[in-house]
């Protein structure tokens, strides 16, 4: 009966993102983010949390790569589609991942808040990224996934900041399990790429991220700035 219900959400995201997939039109923007990091960290969790509002406690680890879509409206005006990409991270399938590198728009870098090692690897992660990236400087974010089980936490917060600020990261603290800082993890994401193709001058411009279209005069289109 499990297995069933398995099935069934299976089926159910495959459709969901499937129907998301084929809205986007050929002119539409499209912003590529990657999540990389160690197995078992949660990367395929938070992926899921934020497309389906879901968590499954029983995700199996990720084999090769996969693709999940979103549709949001930056400023209530200009549509874009997240295109998330959830890599493996086991050795073995690395060099996989590594040809999708290329082009990619942002990173989120995600360790396990209850595993050293995984934190100690994301500087493994971040070279194999710089190296393959064609995109310099795409904006990059930390993050440490599993913050609702504080009473396994193997990493000081300080350790954690310093090391983010000094390679010019945001830090976020996030809950798969229990939905914490999942939507603000990819609208700030968003934000950051938004903003790195606007002139510098409109760089204080406020950016708000919706779900839904509220107004539809669409005022200007950066198709231009997301290498594709």
């Amino acid at each position: 009966m499990e297995k069933d219900k398995s099935k069934d959400k299976s089926k159910d995201k495959k459709k969901k993102n499937k129907e998301n997939k084929n809205e986007i039109k050929e002119d539409d923007i499209i912003l590529k983010i990657i999540t990389l990091g160690d197995s078992g960290v949660g990367k395929t969790s938070i992926i899921d949390q934020y497309i389906n509002r879901k968590f499954n406690e029983n995700n199996a680890s990720t084999v090769g790569i996969n693709f999940a879509y979103k549709k949001l409206f930056i400023n209530q005006t200009q549509k874009i589609f997240l295109k998330l990409i959830d890599t493996c991270g086991q050795e073995k399938y690395r060099s996989l991942s590594k040809t999708y590198f290329k082009h990619v728009n942002g990173v989120l870098y995600v360790f396990g808040l209850n595993d050293k090692d995984s934190f100690d690897n994301i500087t493994e992660w971040m070279k194999y990224f710089d190296e393959e990236c064609t995109i310099k400087d795409a904006p990059k974010v930390l993050v440490g996934n599993k913050c609702d089980l504080e009473m396994d936490k193997e990493l000081d917060n300080n350790i954690i900041k310093q090391f983010a600020e000094a390679n010019k990261m945001q830090y976020i603290e996030t809950s798969a399990k229990d939905n914490k800082n999942i939507n603000k993890l990819f609208e700030e994401m968003g934000k950051m790429i938004y903003k790195k193709g606007l002139p510098s001058n409109k760089q204080d411009i406020k950016i708000i991220i919706s779900e839904s279209l509220q107004n539809k005069k669409h005022d200007m289109c950066h198709k231009c700035i997301y290498d594709d």
